[in-house]
């Protein structure tokens, strides 16, 4: 890799997110975990491209699919750092708690969200803890990273170009607010020179909405790790879940990335609906890629072109993945590493 360039690798982890980085001072991060039911998944990857540590694991929030993991890995590979909002939300809940938020809550069920976290904090104990809050630079060398949302808080004045008015909030409804961990999603922006890429783990709709509307605070992007999986909850689930819907149109236009990277397995959301897939598909000029394709769910039908999905449902010994190699003059490349398929993308016009 070219001392000038950024690698980002998307991981098929299934239902869950986990995105490597690696910046031209030969740092490794480590976009969230996926699942403890996919940790040995991961760990087969990092063995099979040969990624010997993680020098920072950023956490978006504490949930099973996207931090369950890292006591697993932590076993096996060195984790020099821990990047995330700082303490759970929902630590010690308890069932009435849960049981007003929850659709079909069995009592005694959230309990393995506190032995997840006691996990997270035991290996994070034993190495270099770093809470971040919105406004925060993360300190990784080569790479320019910008906290925009966390602990359950939002950006409030635009970053360097952005601030214009956002015709897409017209319209947008306002939904129940999350205080569980969605709600808390650790959202960061990475710049290397003109290349911009956005992650904004699982926030939710009003939040999204905050950083989006009136004005547009984060601006344009070149690719986006689309929020929550594009999950969208219909109404009749309840107040509380319709509210945890992601991808508002204000997000997604306002963004207007011309990559949108899917990381979902291939169940989709089996209780979800079409709505957030289905603006990604509207942004013009914007190709969706996909870790899998989505065979059941909200999502099942609307799945990007073939080349373009790292994981059709074939069995192989190589975990797939898709690749990002970015440019400071913000060119990038694309590859599935399934079919070798590969698009190259230009510098974005002024």
């Amino acid at each position: 890799m070219a001392e000038a360039e950024i690698r980002f690798l998307f991981v098929d982890v299934g239902f869950g997110n986990a995105t490597f980085v690696f910046t031209p001072a030969e740092e490794i991060l480590l976009l969230d975990t996926g699942s403890v039911h996919t940790a040995d998944r991961l760990l087969a990857f990092m063995e099979q491209n040969a990624i010997p540590r993680i020098d920072y694991l950023v956490a978006s929030h504490f949930e099973d699919d996207h931090m369950g993991a890292a006591f697993k890995i932590a076993e096996r590979v060195p984790i020099l750092n821990y990047v995330d909002h700082g303490e759970s939300a929902v630590y010690g809940k308890s069932d009435e708690w849960w049981g007003e938020r929850r659709f079909g809550f069995h009592a005694g069920a959230e309990k393995r969200d506190t032995e997840r976290y006691d996990n997270y904090v035991a290996v994070r104990n034993k190495a270099r803890h770093i809470p971040m809050k919105v406004g925060d630079r993360a300190p990784i060398q080569g790479l320019e990273m910008l906290v925009v949302s966390g602990g359950g808080k939002e950006l409030t004045r635009p970053l360097e170009g952005a601030g214009q008015p956002n015709p897409h909030c017209a319209g947008i409804d306002q939904r129940t607010e999350d205080d569980a961990e969605d709600g808390q999603s650790m959202g960061v922006v990475a710049r290397h020179g003109k290349f911009r890429f956005i992650y904004l783990g699982d926030l939710t709709w009003n939040a999204a909405n905050r950083l989006f509307c009136p004005r547009n605070l984060i601006g344009a992007v070149d690719a986006y790790l689309i929020t929550h999986h594009a999950q969208s909850l219909p109404g009749e689930m309840g107040a509380y879940y319709h509210g945890i819907s992601s991808c508002p149109p204000s997000e997604v236009f306002g963004l207007a990335p011309r990559v949108a990277i899917l990381s979902l397995g291939p169940g989709g959301h089996r209780r979800g609906t079409s709505e957030a897939i289905q603006t990604v598909h509207k942004v013009p000029g914007c190709d969706l890629w996909q870790t899998n394709y989505v065979r059941e769910g909200g999502e099942a039908g609307y799945n990007g072109a073939q080349p373009y999905i790292a994981n059709l449902g074939e069995k192989s010994e190589k975990i797939p993945f898709l690749e990002l190699i970015a440019r400071a003059d913000g060119s990038f490349t694309m590859t599935n590493s399934r079919n070798g398929f590969t698009k190259q993308y230009p510098p974005r016009a002024n």
